[in-house]
């Protein structure tokens, strides 16, 4: 396992630290995906000694064509947009034990992407996300490692359906939990506050009386609860639970159509209360997020272009209208007191990537980023996805950090960023100083771009920090549009823009 950036000697010896960076963030050159892939689900599923179904994480769904999200002229109206063309219905199962993949036979019983999942009963839970024609998805599929099959249990009710949105469980797994998200338009003006929960055994024995019944047919809705709303409605999040499974965690994510949010929140399964887990040094949408060794990792992400937001005519251009957020921090919750709630930054992302998915293999630790999509292909007008893979070890991340709410010494503080046509080298750079590695032809490819194009109605007042960002290029055209939007919702939020 190397990683594809070189490094010389004579840099290590002058800037020590940049070394770090990379042991921290190892992207693998000895193992891929099967295929590229980008807005998918990765999930631990513990080895279960009853079905005789080994440890894995579970790679869902998600965007599947080679070039990603590929930009479509809506016929010369403002309002352009991207569009993944090709959505996967494949499960890639991931052994960090061996270093190799295996693909299960069993196809999701329909393509998916933007979605969330858990591991609960000893099997893989799908919930939420959106189809090839950008519908969102209201039924909730199950996989059983010990079959190799899935079963569709139930469906969301229509007033919580959601995508983009987090999902965790209670300690034991009896109890799933929907966070946050987008309503089928999208911001509907704004980022879902939701909380439902639904019981996996009951729900796992309904379908079974159904079945016994004959009622194959009939797809009930689930028995859901509203649990408290989150303080800030978010959609593009992650959701992790604690360790001993009583808290859970969101951070970031879009609650308008202009920059991300830099707050997190901490759920608490007793009490049935979101509280504040303090700010991000760093605002930032659709970043990975995973729990490992009793602290939570908030990995890359994105935030807009400065002037997303702003007139029309200084719109960037489509290849350089977002930032990509190129770092890791880190929250240790157990030293959570009230008011001092401290994230710090504990690693650089050396490269260009976003759209990924992350889970932990507990045992050791160790964090796996997979695929995503790499920076703007001006031949294709499109993001390219990715098979990259990356180890992030959060025992070194810890042991680079300058302490909570502070620089990790592997990071930098730049401010710099692309917006002129010709810099589409520097973007592949590295853009924060010399404490980054120089890019090999390899790690260049593997650059990564971006996200909605927001207009003017972010509800959140978080500080958006723009330091330790890169540029990323955005996945709307012209105007602002969120991500992944089809062509409807495209023109439909011409509409809304144009009323505005």
């Amino acid at each position: 396992m190397k990683f594809s950036v070189t490094f010389p000697l004579a840099l290590v010896a002058l800037f020590p630290h940049a070394s770090l960076a990379l042991e921290s963030w190892d992207v693998l050159s000895d193992v891929k995906l099967p295929k590229p892939v980008s807005d998918h689900s990765s999930t631990f599923v513990p080895e279960n000694p009853l079905n005789g179904a080994a440890a894995g994480i579970y790679i869902a769904g998600g965007c599947d064509s080679p070039d990603g999200n590929t930009y479509v002229d809506a016929n010369g109206l403002e309002l352009d947009f991207f569009l993944c063309e090709s959505i996967s219905d494949e499960l890639h199962i991931f052994d960090a034990e061996t270093m190799t993949f295996r693909t299960s036979t069993a196809k999701l019983p329909q393509p998916r992407y933007r979605h969330a999942a858990v591991h609960a009963l000893g099997m893989l839970w799908l919930i939420g996300g959106r189809t090839p024609d950008d519908s969102v998805i209201a039924e909730v599929d199950v996989y059983d490692p010990g079959t190799d099959e899935w079963t569709t249990v139930g469906k969301i009710p229509d007033q919580f359906l959601t995508s983009d949105n987090g999902a965790f469980t209670n300690a034991d797994g009896s109890t799933i939990y929907v966070v946050g998200g987008y309503t089928p338009n999208y911001f509907n003006p704004d980022a879902l506050a939701t909380t439902i929960s639904f019981e996996s055994q009951e729900t796992m024995d309904q379908q079974a009386w159904n079945m016994v019944l004959g009622n194959t047919d009939l797809l009930q809705n689930l028995v859901v609860t509203k649990k408290a709303d989150l303080l800030q409605g978010r959609g593009d999040i992650h959701a992790v639970s604690s360790k001993d499974g009583k808290k859970a965690f969101v951070a970031g994510g879009y609650a308008g159509m202009c920059q991300p949010l830099a707050s997190a929140e901490v759920y608490d399964m007793e009490t049935d209360t979101w509280n504040s887990a303090g700010d991000m040094l760093k605002a930032r949408g659709d970043g990975a997020m995973v729990e490992a060794s009793g602290k939570i990792f908030a990995i890359g992400g994105e935030i807009n272009h400065p002037d997303q937001c702003a007139a029309p005519e200084l719109v960037p251009p489509l290849a350089h209208q977002s930032l990509a957020v190129d770092d890791v921090e880190v929250l240790e919750y157990a030293a959570m007191t009230g008011a001092t709630t401290e994230w710090a930054d504990v690693a650089n992302i050396p490269e260009f990537r976003f759209r990924f998915s992350a889970a932990t293999w507990p045992s050791t630790g160790v964090a796996y980023a997979f695929g995503g999509q790499t920076s703007f292909d001006e031949s294709c007008k499109c993001f390219p996805t990715t098979s990259e893979i990356t180890a992030i070890d959060s025992g070194i991340l810890l042991t680079t950090s300058d302490g909570p709410g502070k620089q990790s010494t592997s990071g930098s503080s730049g401010n710099s960023f692309c917006e002129d046509d010709d810099c589409e080298d520097e973007q592949k750079k590295d853009l924060d100083g010399p404490e980054k590695p120089a890019m090999t032809e390899t790690a260049k490819e593997e650059d990564g771009p971006e996200k909605p194009a927001m207009t003017e109605t972010a509800k959140e007042e978080d500080s958006n920090d723009l330091s330790n960002i890169q540029v990323k290029e955005n996945e709307s055209a012209g105007s602002a549009i969120p991500n992944g939007f089809g062509a409807l919702s495209g023109i439909m939020m011409a509409m809304m823009v144009a009323v505005l």
